[in-house]
């Protein structure tokens, strides 16, 4: 993958245990940054806007990542952070086709509501 066209910084954050409410027991989460990486993101084309509606997802955008150590533990569990907005991480990562070790792949989706403002 072309250094040049990983021109976007995004941070992906990890959901970690920060305790327990006193008066609920509610288990109570936090979001840490697990890793801040360049990333090519593409906004979704209306046609694969579409096809994703007709198949009930929220895929918004597709970001591409250089492909690591690090960034191969990317799950679904954890979220992204672009331009001031939370992106929830729709399914695991998808490695290219050819090596599967050049890059990978994140479908970006709606968060949750309280995620954004």
């Amino acid at each position: 993958m072309k250094i040049g066209k990983l021109k976007h910084r995004i941070t992906i954050q990890n959901k970690v245990r920060s305790g327990q409410d006193q008066v609920t027991g509610k288990i109570l989460y936090d979001w840490v940054t697990y890793s801040t990486i360049w990333a090519e993101v593409t906004d979704l084309s209306t046609k694969d806007q579409l096809a994703a509606k007709a198949a009930q997802s929220m895929i918004q955008a597709r970001a591409k990542i250089r492909y690591s150590q690090k960034s191969k533990l990317i799950t679904s569990d954890m979220r992204v952070s672009f331009e001031g907005y939370f992106y929830r991480i729709d399914g695991n990562p998808m490695a290219d086709p050819d090596s599967r070790r050049e890059y990978l792949t994140l479908n970006l989706a709606t968060g949750d509501t309280g995620w954004n403002p």
